[in-house]
């Protein structure tokens, strides 16, 4: 039964912690139109399938059978079926430094070379967490701006070398 299935659905998502990346480009695809694709990145090969997942997840479909005697099963994300890695959360990619040498932003967040701007999302994150990043990019963004400076007052930020 399809109709109000959102209304009797539990997801499960299931992260792991692996030093790991994907490569993620546009590409124009066969009728012009962009499209994004990926392969593996740095770090380890990026799993496909979980099994411990796997099995907490059925596991609790079980014991929400038994609970409320209802129809309940595991599943998984369609890119399983073809082997694909997935991600939820895309991070990295503009890497907080000490120099705009060795990254993207300095440690207030602002660009290197365009102070003005300044990186405040999951770019900023620089490793995979291993759980839904959004808290960490809250607690970044709040951080980078408590130190930007209220209208009309002077920058408490260093400048940048």
């Amino acid at each position: 039964m399809t109709r109000r299935w959102s209304e009797r659905i539990v997801i499960g998502l299931v992260m792991q912690s692996r030093d790991n990346s994907l490569r993620v480009w546009a590409r124009r695809g066969r009728r012009g139109r962009w499209r994004l694709t990926s392969e593996q990145g740095h770090g380890e090969p990026n799993p496909t399938y979980i099994a411990a997942g796997h099995e907490s997840m059925r596991a609790l479909a079980l014991r929400l059978a038994e609970a409320t005697g209802r129809y309940a099963a595991a599943g998984g994300a369609w890119p399983e079926v073809f082997d694909v890695p997935m991600s939820a959360h895309f991070l990295g990619g503009a890497p907080i430094s000490d120099s705009p040498k060795t990254g993207v932003i300095d440690q207030y967040h602002r660009l290197w070379g365009y102070p003005g701007i300044s990186v405040v999302d999951g770019a900023a994150i620089s490793a995979n967490l291993g759980v839904n990043p959004s808290l960490t990019i809250t607690a970044q963004a709040e951080r980078a701006m408590s130190y930007w400076p209220r209208r009309g007052e002077p920058d408490p930020r260093p400048a940048q070398q």
